[in-house]
């Protein structure tokens, strides 16, 4: 994302010295953001820490499994995301493991991963498919559940961990990290260029963004 700002700018500036700077730095940035290994520790930021904001002194009381999008076939029929998928997969055994029900929540894609999921063993306990973003899901999980009930297993992707904790405690949820959570931060030490690598970049400016915003708006 730098990069594109920097090709932007190397456009609408006039100056050719303006235009090799802009040009030059693009090139570094892209370079930097491709590498793997500048993900990986730039990423911990957002979850190196989170287990000490779980509250571990409580039994959770249901699991919370926040949506990851879907995705459009050639025939315009929805599926879900492979994240969407991994994380439904997780949600459903916790929820075997502690015996307690399971929430899907954040759009479309909760009602997919409900059907997809529910089986005759254990049924899906809860749908929250009107919210958009992390905040609108907070506020409208507490039209389905009961704050009193217990504390929330959060089951996401690490690095949006931190956002989605302190947005559920706005709200005055009590929230809980599997004690296993790390196991699903996919960790690349590779110093070789690579997509995977500015994908994984972009996510964590996109997790960035989104803090600020959820701060500076009081979401969190």
């Amino acid at each position: 994302m730098p990069t594109i700002w920097l090709i932007i700018l190397y456009f609408l500036v006039k100056s050719n010295y303006w235009k090799k700077f802009f040009l030059y730095l693009g090139f570094v940035f892209l370079l930097i953001t491709s590498l793997p290994i500048v993900s990986t520790f730039i990423g911990k930021f957002f979850y190196s820490n989170n287990y000490k904001m779980s509250n571990h002194n409580k039994k959770p009381a249901y699991v919370l499994v926040p949506g990851a999008g879907t995705y459009k076939d050639e025939y315009k029929k929805k599926y879900l995301t492979p994240e969407s998928i991994k994380r439904a997969r997780y949600g459903k055994k916790l929820s075997e493991q502690f015996s307690i029900p399971l929430i899907f929540a954040g759009g479309g894609d909760a009602f997919l991963s409900s059907a997809y999921f529910s089986d005759g063993t254990r049924q899906v306990y809860a749908v929250e498919a009107e919210s958009t973003n992390t905040f609108k899901m907070t506020k409208n999980l507490k039209k389905i559940i009961d704050i009193s009930d217990g504390p929330l297993l959060l089951v996401t992707n690490p690095i949006h961990h931190r956002r989605t904790i302190l947005a559920l405690k706005k709200q005055n949820f009590d929230v809980l990290l599997p004690d296993n959570y790390l196991k699903n931060i996919e960790t690349n030490y590779s110093v070789i260029p690579s997509t995977k690598g500015i994908e994984s970049f972009n996510v964590i400016i996109h997790e960035s963004l989104g803090m600020a915003w959820y701060y500076f708006t009081g979401k969190i």
